[in-house]
């Protein structure tokens, strides 16, 4: 599945990427850069409190992952919440 949805991110299919990395995420739901992965695919699309969620799960499982923060910070910048935004920067330095 990680392939497949890796291949599909490249092509912009994102729903398509999204469902493909819940497959994986059914799997092995530890898997995190899968849930990081689903992250990116959700930003694609606007749909930035999802993102955040996604993220969240990744961070659960890897609290080190900088790039999952980073994510974070994006999506809660897109949504104006500047201060949380700050926060996850923060920590993904």
């Amino acid at each position: 599945m990680r392939n497949k949805g890796d291949a599909l991110i490249k092509s912009e299919r994102y729903e398509e990427v999204i469902a493909a990395y819940e497959k994986a995420i059914e799997i092995e739901p530890d898997y995190y850069q899968a849930w990081y992965n689903k992250g990116i695919a959700l930003s694609d699309l606007g749909r930035y409190e999802q993102t955040i969620y996604a993220f969240d799960r990744a961070i659960e499982i890897k609290p080190d992952f900088h790039e999952a923060w980073n994510g974070k910070g994006n999506a809660l910048s897109d949504l104006g919440r500047y201060e949380e935004a700050i926060s996850a920067f923060d920590r993904a330095i």
